[in-house]
């Protein structure tokens, strides 16, 4: 994207707050509706994209974030050096921290002089208006995207200068907790898979708890959970009260737990805290967090003693989860220990609630697919953490009526950085879920009727 314009006489370089770009994006996200007016789109067309003059739920503003800043400053100078006019830029992160990262962008090629502000309004802009068109609301209006960081670099196209604008996003929520929800989730879809993560045999797990005999005993195994993200605010308030004795201060009048939930924006009907801490002596300080997979194991030995008042990986009453996992190191009359704590908070939204839990036909809303697309590098036909394949295309076909061995496009997503896809699908309907990962396609073919864990894991040829 490369913009042309003739402006006044030189002038010095600026040293703007990077706030005060941030504050020209916060504007639009604020009003968006205001905003494209102002931009010459009718009342008529934003009512059919969906941007209302009044709203009902709004865009939450970005915060300002220094690591970000820090990378689209990186990048900002290297579009300038490689004098590039890329409209979309490739952020490469091969060990991600978020669930989401996105990166975009522009340059603003003029003569003579163009304020830093100009620039950067013309691109964001353009971004903004190429989103309403598309009816594809991935940056200025994305949801998805908590932090921003801005950088504008100066340099060259062609004989004209040019500003560079790098704009990097990031979502609140960590991979980890997609990670934790990818496996809790697998072993809902097949409770057997929870023999994997415990040290335990049947035979002791009997005795600890009889019950667990009938955990299998569902004709259609446990229906998945689904992230939401006001939960998992909702999680680390409770985490903060684990550690600290307190929930945080803006949770003063908040007297429930579904209370809290509502103040994080949760929608549901009903929601359900669940926290458990557990403190290891002379663990070690140094940068050793707990993993992923030992969180989880410890959630499904205490899943095993309580079930089937299973809280959290087994419970078969909520649809939506948040989960936090956090990690202090504390030390007393000079002993050292490290403090875990692993808080869920669990919703009801009251989808496909109708009748039987495990009745074939969905007579609710549209079934949502909770899906993972993974590399099953140890070959044990499970996902494990670090296995997940992020940002990468998964389209679900489904079988044309009438026409044998048809078959059309019904969605098509893509992974965040922990492999997790979603969708939204017809019921009752053959759907075939494909991912092509280089030369290999990924595939499973289902009959969809209600909400659906779909786990597309290939193994990678070795080398």
């Amino acid at each position: 994207m490369v913009f042309w314009g003739v402006c006044g006489p030189a002038a010095a370089l600026s040293a703007e707050d990077d706030q005060v770009f941030l504050d020209m994006i916060n504007k639009i996200r604020e009003a968006p509706y205001v905003y494209a007016r102002d931009l010459g789109y009718t009342h008529e067309a934003l009512i059919k994209i969906g941007i209302l003059p009044e709203i009902k739920k709004r865009l939450a503003p970005y915060t300002l974030d220094s690591d970000l800043t820090a990378a689209a400053a990186e990048e900002s100078k290297e579009m300038a050096s490689e004098d590039m006019a890329s409209e979309e830029i490739t952020v490469s992160d091969t060990r991600p921290v978020y669930r989401l990262t996105a990166s975009t962008g522009g340059v603003v090629s003029f003569f003579n002089f163009m304020s830093r502000e100009t620039a950067f309004k013309i691109v964001i802009n353009y971004l903004f208006k190429k989103e309403l068109d598309n009816e594809s609301f991935d940056h200025i209006l994305s949801k998805d995207y908590s932090s921003a960081g801005i950088a504008i670099s100066a340099g060259k196209v062609g004989s004209g200068n040019a500003w560079f604008v790098a704009i990097c996003l990031r979502s609140s929520e960590l991979v980890s907790q997609i990670q934790m929800l990818n496996l809790i989730n697998q072993v809902r879809h097949n409770p057997d898979n929870i023999w994997n993560y415990t040290s335990l045999n049947r035979a002791e797990a009997y005795i600890l708890n009889p019950n667990i005999v009938y955990l299998g005993d569902r004709d259609n195994g446990y229906k998945p959970l689904f992230f939401d993200a006001s939960l998992s605010a909702s999680a680390r308030a409770r985490s903060a009260y684990e550690l600290n004795g307190t929930y945080p201060q803006a949770l003063s009048e908040a007297q429930t737990d579904f209370e809290r939930a509502a103040y994080y924006l949760y929608d549901g009907e009903f929601a359900q805290e669940y926290a458990a801490r557990m403190k290891k002596i002379n663990a070690s300080t140094e940068e050793n967090d707990p993993s992923v997979n030992e969180f989880f194991q410890w959630l499904i030995q205490k899943e095993l003693e309580s079930w089937p008042q299973s809280p959290v990986a087994f419970s078969v009453d909520f649809q939506d989860i948040g989960s936090n996992m956090a990690f202090q190191s504390s030390g007393i009359s000079g002993e050292i220990y490290d403090l875990w704590v692993l808080s869920f908070v669990v919703g009801k939204n009251g989808r496909n609630t109708i009748g039987d839990d495990n009745s074939t036909i969905n007579t609710a809303q549209n079934p949502r697919i909770y899906g993972v697309l993974f590399a099953d590098i140890d070959k044990d036909n499970l996902y494990d953490p670090g296995e997940e394949i992020g940002k990468q295309t998964v389209t679900a076909w489904v079988h044309t009526d009438g026409v044998e061995g048809m078959q059309e496009v019904k969605q098509v997503a893509t992974t965040d950085n922990a492999g997790h896809f979603s969708m939204e699908l017809e019921a009752n309907r053959q759907y075939l879920f494909v991912a092509t990962i280089g030369e290999v396609s990924v595939r499973q073919d289902l009959f969809i009727t209600s909400d659906q864990f779909v786990k597309l894991g290939y193994t990678p040829a070795v080398p």
